[in-house]
């Protein structure tokens, strides 16, 4: 939804210069946005929880079987991992158009921009907390230390985003 916001600001046919410069800056931001809300879409379809069930309930009668049950378990943990960590990687992505969006929009867009990015992130903190969840079921202690470190820098990346997007949108004082 807050892509669709923003894509929707972006193409509107009025802009805030309405310069040359303005529409072609809304036009590559509503580009990069449509295919951000394409590949949001396509991840929060994967359905990995389908790979968790079976290896949780493969046979554990003898130690090899419990060493391939548990692998088979953290694999489908891991790659459940991945959907919030791409949601949270595309949010950030969409944040970062919505500053161009903010900056050469329709001033009279302004509310539907700050929804815009407050739905991305809002999807951002909650794939955050989504992963968090997971993350803590991880063995792997180098692959967790990448992804806790990964988050981290999202997080700066979502920070500075929303942060940058607030201030274009401020009016400036006449």
């Amino acid at each position: 939804l807050g892509c669709s916001l923003l894509l929707l600001v972006a193409t509107y046919p009025k802009t805030k210069s309405d310069s040359i410069d303005s529409r072609t800056m809304l036009i590559e931001a509503a580009a990069a946005l449509s295919n951000i809300q394409e590949q949001l879409m396509e991840t929060i379809e994967t359905e990995t929880a389908l790979k968790i069930f079976p290896a949780r309930h493969m046979p554990q009668g003898s130690d090899t079987q419990r060493r391939e049950r548990q692998t088979a378990i953290q694999f489908a943990l891991r790659t459940a991992a991945d959907v919030p960590f791409e949601v949270m990687r595309l949010c950030v992505r969409g944040l970062k158009h919505a500053d161009t969006v903010a900056e050469h929009g329709a001033r009279a867009a302004s509310p539907d921009v700050e929804l815009g990015v407050a739905l991305l992130h809002a999807a951002f903190n909650g794939a955050q907390s989504n992963l968090d969840a997971k993350v803590c079921s991880l063995t792997d202690a180098v692959y967790v230390t990448s992804v806790v470190e990964e988050m981290a820098r999202l997080n700066e990346e979502a920070t500075s985003a929303v942060n940058a997007t607030k201030s274009s949108l401020q009016v400036p004082p006449a």
